[in-house]
């Protein structure tokens, strides 16, 4: 196997991993695919322009009073998936930060499972329902224009976070203004989950499998376009076909496990979402711990335990609760002191053998968090 400096480079993606679509020099859809500038510009005399956030002075639809209490206010955040535990720690950072505000937080989705068309649906009622401000996942480049469009204008102001399937530019041109994303970019994330892939391998290792468990979601089709992209950038390593697993347990470890016995020499898989565990159940169901390196995304309990136990080697974390947290914390700033908000990157975050105590540890206090809150 080739390994061009694959250990070496998961040390050095501090930057990459954190880059947002809040770099207007690159137009590159699919929930966070901007990685820079197109050579990579210092801002020096090199003749490469520096990434940059052009921010625009949008006011808000308030009045401005430096005075006095800020009043209090009520943000709802919408998913395209309540159904997961992944939200937990965002449910958490959501409240925490309006509990200091003193603002009224709501969050709300899908309970049966991922659906861009019942997330819609959900949004148009809180549209109507007229809370101050809106967080929302944008998962598909068109089915949000419209409920968007209106909570504009009705002086609803609306961040995303989590999933973002438009660029800067895009959003421009269908809602007047690039609204504000905290979260992952996907591809630079996705690569760092290749490049982890890379790094737990054998030396003799052939061939790896990237999965999915919707090839329709644009964040996890990004992360996965990111990990292939590690994989071949970087090695002589054969990449499958991505796996579709699908979201329903059930079916995705066994389509796992049938594609396992049906390639014997598959050296790794690696998942793009937080059904990750799928991959650590059907690894420890068929006994292929020592055979087949396991990773991917996401930090659920679930897989979390596989990290432990060892039939997983390491996952990719995007810092949940700060998707709650600093949306919340922005649009305080936005609507009571005239700051608009800005794109903040979660970075990606390893998890493995080395730091899965604390992980685990971490990870347990989100349901006390939320029932702290009465979340």
């Amino acid at each position: 196997m080739k390994q061009l400096g694959a250990v070496a480079a998961v040390g050095g993606l501090g930057g990459l991993a954190g880059c947002t679509q809040g770099d207007d020099s690159t137009d590159t859809p699919g929930g966070g695919g901007s990685t820079g500038t197109d050579d990579g510009g210092d801002g020096g005399g090199s003749g490469g322009a520096p990434d940059y956030q052009l921010v625009e002075l949008n006011p808000p639809p308030t009045s401005l009073d430096f005075s006095s209490e800020p009043g209090a206010r009520q943000i709802t955040m919408v998913t395209h998936d309540a159904s997961t535990s992944f939200f937990d720690p965002t449910i958490g950072g959501l409240h925490d930060a309006a509990s200091q505000l003193g603002w009224e937080a709501t969050f709300t989705g899908p309970s049966s499972g991922f659906s861009v068309q019942e997330q819609v649906n959900i949004l148009d009622s809180v549209v109507d329902s007229g809370p101050d401000v809106i967080a929302t996942t944008i998962a598909d480049p068109a089915a949000y224009d419209d409920v968007i469009n209106r909570a504009l204008e009705n002086d609803i102001p609306v961040v995303t976070y989590n999933t973002l399937a438009l660029d800067r530019e895009q959003m421009r041109e269908k809602y007047g203004r690039a609204l504000a994303y905290t979260g992952q970019d996907q591809v630079a994330a996705g690569y760092v989950c290749g490049l982890s892939m890379l790094e737990k391998l054998p030396d003799d290792a052939s061939t790896v499998t990237p999965g999915l468990s919707d090839p329709g979601h644009s964040a996890l089709s990004a992360r996965a376009e990111g990990m292939e992209m590690a994989v071949r950038q970087n090695s002589d390593i054969e990449v499958t076909d991505r796996l579709n697993y699908t979201g329903d347990s059930n079916e995705g470890v066994s389509r796992i496990e049938n594609h396992l016995t049906a390639n014997p020499d598959l050296d790794g898989i690696m998942g793009a979402d937080a059904f990750t565990w799928f991959i650590g159940n059907a690894i420890a169901n068929q006994d292929m711990a020592d055979s087949v390196v396991g990773g991917g995304f996401d930090l659920t309990g679930e897989t979390l335990e596989h990290i432990n136990s060892g039939n997983l080697k390491y996952t990719t974390g995007q810092d949940p609760y700060s998707q709650g947290y600093f949306p919340t914390m922005q649009m305080f700033a936005y609507m009571d002191r005239g700051m608009p908000p800005k794109d903040y990157p979660t970075g990606a975050e390893v998890i493995d053998q080395s730091n899965i105590e604390f992980a685990q540890t971490r990870s347990g206090g989100w349901g006390q968090l939320r029932e702290y809150h009465g979340a």
